[in-house]
């Protein structure tokens, strides 16, 4: 919490200290975008690997004791 605090800051103190810089705000903006995203699709994958995984052994399991 504490490092996306800090960027926040970060990116709004850039903004106030110089002007036309809004170039350099937008790569900050983008660079914390991609990483949280990066960071939502690893979570995501691994829970859905782990679901059709489970999924995937049910369906196995019931087939054989049909």
């Amino acid at each position: 919490m504490r490092t996306l605090l800090y960027l926040h800051d970060l990116v709004f103190r850039i903004g106030r200290e110089t002007r036309g810089a809004i170039a350099s705000e937008y790569a900050f903006l983008i660079v914390f975008i991609a990483i949280i995203a990066a960071f939502g699709m690893v979570l995501l994958g691994t829970e859905l690997s782990e679901y059709f995984s489970t999924l995937g052994t049910a369906i196995g399991t019931s087939a054989q004791q049909s």
